[in-house]
């Protein structure tokens, strides 16, 4: 009995000690361990640096990558084919001008061109529209009326429209071989087809005849297309270097050229002078007070001769005046005055 108890104790005594030996061991154990992980955690970081790649290097593999990838190719949409009675399910839209152009191009190239106001949807005129009929000779039925929307613009005795305005895509383009034709007006007078539109200068002209209307006419000044204006200096010399066009509308109206209009006080003498030579030089010859004034001072109106007592009054003796009423009889010539030169 005594050597089993001994025997136990031993054991008992022998596991403690065991114990005590691994509690003891543990701790450098962990610490040996930490060691080598630290010891290994620099290497391990650079082999990661030497084995990662950069963000530059990974862009650069991916376009590459999507270099050599096949393009996708984008697939139109798959376009109906409408046959047979699907065909007239669609409702129609108004056609566009530019939609009538793709057969009626010269129409719609004068109407881009010279179409003015009639630049709007072709329907609006055409109402009806590819119902000619040969056999019915129809064509003036369908074509639209100008008296629709213009009425009798120029009075009952003018109602065909197109005998001027031959061209509706073009409406003011007029030959002027149509206007020129002379046409019987309401009064019974004979006046070129100008004058129907043009009555200010067709009255102008009837009225002051001159060369521009017994043989120059409407087309030899406008002939160039309808509605341009030329200017005087395109067939006249100027009066006075430096004149222009404006300068010329001051005294002439093209269509009553020869009768002077009423002209400002200050238009300088030498324009008065590249007609009336004679007087021009005389004053600039013969320098007296009335070389002073300008020529409108007296001539008020173009070919007004005014008295020399409207500024003079009378300067002499009664006796005198009724010895001599005329002043001319002893001045002469108001441009060429005789001067006293012993004064």
């Amino acid at each position: 009995m005594k050597k089993k108890f001994a025997a136990a104790v031993l054991t008992s005594v022998g596991m403690l000690l065991f114990s005590g030996l691994l509690a003891a061991c543990a701790p450098h154990k962990v610490d040996n361990k930490a060691m080598m992980q630290k010891e290994k955690a620099p290497q391990a970081i650079a082999v990661e640096k030497a084995t990662a790649p950069t963000v530059t290097a990974v862009k650069v593999a991916e376009n590459k990558v999507a270099e050599n990838k096949p393009k996708a190719v984008a697939k139109a949409a798959p376009s109906k084919h409408l046959a047979g009675a699907a065909l007239y399910t669609q409702k129609p839209t108004p056609l566009t001008p530019v939609e009538c152009a793709r057969c009626h191009t010269t129409q719609y190239n004068d109407l881009v061109a010279h179409g003015l106001k009639h630049r709007f949807l072709c329907t609006k005129c055409h109402r009806q529209f590819h119902t000619y009929n040969p056999t019915k000779h129809n064509y003036n039925a369908i074509m639209p009326k100008c008296q629709r929307c213009h009425g009798l613009k120029h009075g009952k005795s003018f109602p065909k429209c197109m005998m001027c305005h031959q061209n509706p895509h073009s409406p003011l383009q007029i030959p002027f071989s149509v206007l020129t034709k002379k046409v019987k007006v309401k009064s019974g007078k004979m006046v070129i087809r100008c004058a129907i539109c043009h009555k200010k200068e067709g009255t102008e002209f009837a009225d002051n005849p001159t060369k521009h209307n017994t043989e120059v006419g409407c087309d030899g000044c406008h002939s160039g297309k309808h509605g341009y204006i030329p200017s005087c200096l395109d067939c006249h010399a100027p009066h006075v270097k430096g004149q222009t066009f404006k300068d010329c509308l001051v005294c002439h109206s093209p269509h009553s050229a020869l009768k002077i209009k009423k002209y400002p006080e200050n238009t300088p003498n030498n324009i008065c002078g590249s007609c009336h030579k004679t007087e021009y030089r005389h004053l600039q010859t013969n320098h007296t007070k009335h070389s002073d004034l300008h020529c409108a001072t007296c001539h008020v109106v173009h070919g007004f001769i005014p008295k020399c007592q409207s500024c003079h009054g009378l300067p002499h003796s009664a006796g005198l005046h009724k010895k001599f009423p005329n002043c001319l009889d002893c001045h002469k010539d108001p441009h060429n005055l005789p001067m006293n030169r012993k004064k």
